[in-house]
């Protein structure tokens, strides 16, 4: 298809995590060969995890820390000057942010990351290759710079090239106008730019997507065009495990114990409103692939990398056709785990049991906050009640749900503070707690785009930024996060003792089973159900334990509340009971805090029992006999 005599080499670099290999690589990869084109990729990272040993590696890119900061070691080979004028404040920083690994000082991250640096860049054959491409998310920007600089010059007749998240449109300018060792930035999606690249017939002028330098200027070639997820080919990972092969035990025994692969089923957002979030920033459009390529897709990957783990990559699962999808896996008869993300609001409970079927072991649902009002100025499109209900039907199918928590908005306030504290009395008992994640202000996200209405006076560049690069570097407009100065200063919420005292109640009452030697103590809030009548068992109180006993209308009202449900709706529905008969049952539920109510929509909270104990043989072969 393209006539080229170009090679290629793509690297993926530290920080990117271990689990899964780098998704980029693979698609690129396997797109640009299978157009007969000459491309080499290194996952790069692995390498790394190996210098700095695994646990050390971790324990820099995930939380409390993360692969953002993680980097920092890598100004040292950009701007050496900088570098040695900030050693101390860089000092202080890696202990703030390390303080929980003793066992690694900041003499020996340096040392292990200038290591890696030089067996980079003498031990890799760059010679074959005339473009050497680096893919860039949030933690792999100043290791891919300070090897470009370097390669730059040893070989200056190669082209650098970037592409990713991290150097979309604009910021991609500013960074070929910063760094001059940068020859070419492929803004959005590399398939196309990087084929077209390689060919010696092509001119750079009609490369759509492209950033590069002609006459002293910046050129964009701005394009609206989109790659058709299903006519892309199945991306190969035998780049990845020919590198895992030659890698320490170590990380082999890590990734066959928590590896995934990673499947591709989306790109974009259809949403695309969140306050906080750029996700849309590097594609100018959603897009699924259909049911049937994913499928194609999990069954190779799984038969030829004798796999069973995946990453799903896309921003939630799919908007359209979602329950066909879980079927389709759940009919190909395997024991699959499946890692997600997910958006409250859209699956019902039914729709849970069927993602558990099919695997879907873990997810991230997008919930943020239990507060209406913090909720409206994330602007997430759904309410507490969907949150509240997804968090429900994860509990009662057994799939664990690893979401957070975003606090310190600026324009953060009391309501959102108390709204949270009041709702999350209501299920601190049995629902799992989230992680705390404080506020980035990213680029291109509607705050950092409309800072007055946030009450933000001023953005200014992040402590992190300011360490890593020198001042004149980061007036290009080149940086990724903001830090942010408010116009009117926010009380002090006490947000981690919040979290902290949730995370004590679930410990307690599973604590309580351990002691008992009786799993049925772990349940905290449930419902049976008689047929005619239906009793709900609610411990949230230990000190008040309380026995609802519902009959026949009053069950009726409850399980049709399972869902969120509307009143209208629910009128209709029970159309044969008076509308005011079920106002009062509401009423009562809500007072007894067995029923959510937000605004005009309802949603039951207990637990069905029956779910429980059918995730859990352990429950239900005790409460035969009990």
């Amino acid at each position: 298809m393209y006539n080229h005599n170009k090679n290629i080499l793509l690297i993926s670099m530290p920080f990117a995590g271990l689990d899964i290999p780098s998704i980029q690589l693979s698609v690129l990869e396997t797109y640009l060969k299978h157009n007969s084109i000459n491309i080499k990729s290194n996952h790069l990272y692995l390498k790394a995890a190996d210098f700095y040993q695994i646990n050390n590696y971790n324990n820099l890119i995930y939380p409390p820390n993360d692969s953002y900061t993680a980097q920092i070691a890598f100004s040292k080979f950009i701007f050496p000057e900088h570098w040695e004028n900030n050693r101390e404040k860089i000092r202080e920083y890696f202990y703030k942010i390390n303080s929980s690994n003793d066992n690694f000082s900041i003499e020996d991250y340096i040392q292990r990351s200038e290591d890696f640096y030089n067996w980079t860049i003498e031990n890799i054959d760059w010679k074959p290759y005339d473009l050497i491409g680096f893919t860039l998310n949030y933690g792999q920007f100043l290791p891919s710079l300070a090897v470009s600089k370097k390669l730059k010059q040893l070989y200056p007749e190669k082209k650098i090239i970037f592409g990713g998240s991290r150097t979309t449109g604009e910021l991609g300018k500013r960074v070929l106008e910063t760094f001059d060792f940068v020859d070419y930035i492929v803004s959005g999606e590399g398939e196309q730019p990087l084929c077209l690249l390689a060919s010696n017939n092509q001119s750079i002028d009609s490369i759509p997507n492209l950033i590069y330098r002609k006459e002293n200027k910046i050129i964009w070639n701005r394009s609206d065009s989109c790659q058709d997820l299903n006519n892309l080919p199945i991306p190969s990972y035998d780049s990845f495990y020919q590198e895992m092969a030659s890698c320490s035990p170590e990380i082999q025994q890590f990734f066959q114990y928590y590896g995934r692969l990673p499947v591709e089923i989306s790109r974009g957002c259809w949403w695309n409103r969140c306050t906080f979030c750029n996700l849309n920033l590097q594609y100018n459009s959603y897009r699924e692939k259909c049911v049937e390529k994913i499928i194609e897709e999990i069954q190779f990957l799984s038969n030829r990398y004798k796999m069973l783990s995946f990453q799903i990559i896309g921003n939630t699962l799919p908007k359209n056709n979602y329950r066909e999808l879980f079927q389709r896996i759940k009919q190909l008869g395997k024991d699959f785990s499946f890692v997600s993300e997910a958006r409250a609001g859209i699956l019902k409970s039914d729709d849970y049991v069927l993602l558990k079927q099919a695997g879907f072991d873990i997810i991230q649902t997008g919930i943020e906050s239990f507060s209406q009002s913090y909720l409206k100025k994330m602007n997430k499109g759904a309410r507490v009640i969907d949150n509240i209900a997804a968090l429900k039907f994860c509990r009662e199918n057994g799939i664990s749900n690893k979401y957070n928590l975003i606090i310190d908005y600026p324009n953060e306030n009391k309501l959102d503070f108390q709204e949270t504290v009041k709702n999350v009395q209501l299920f601190k008992q049995y629902l799992d707690p989230p992680q705390i994640c404080y506020l980035k202000v990213l680029y291109n996200s509607p705050i950092q785009c409309n800072p007055d209405i946030f009450n933000i006076e001023k953005l200014y560049f992040s402590e992190i930024d300011q360490l890593m690069f020198p001042h004149d570097a980061l007036e290009k407009g080149f940086n990724f996060i903001y830090d942010f100065k408010r116009k009117v200063e926010k009380e002090n919420f006490n947000w981690k003792g919040l979290i902290e005292d949730w995370k004590k109640n679930r410990e307690k009452q599973l604590l309580r089973g351990v002691i008992c030697k009786n799993p049925i103590e772990k349940l905290v809030f449930y419902f049976v159900d008689g047929g005619k009548f239906l009793k709900v068992y609610d411990k949230r109180d230990s000190e008040n334990i309380q026995i609802y006993v519902l009959n026949d209308i009053e069950r009726e009202v409850f399980l049709s509340c399972i869902d969120v449900i509307s009143f209208n709706k629910l009128k209709e529905r029970l159309y044969h009971i008076p509308e005011q008969q079920i106002s009062d049952i509401l009423i009562d539920f809500q007072e007894s805090g067995i029923i959510f109510k937000e605004d005009e929509f309802y949603l039951s909270l207990p637990l069905s029992y029956n779910k429980i104990i059918y995730k859990s043989p352990e429950i239900r072969i005790l409460t035969q006999f009990s």
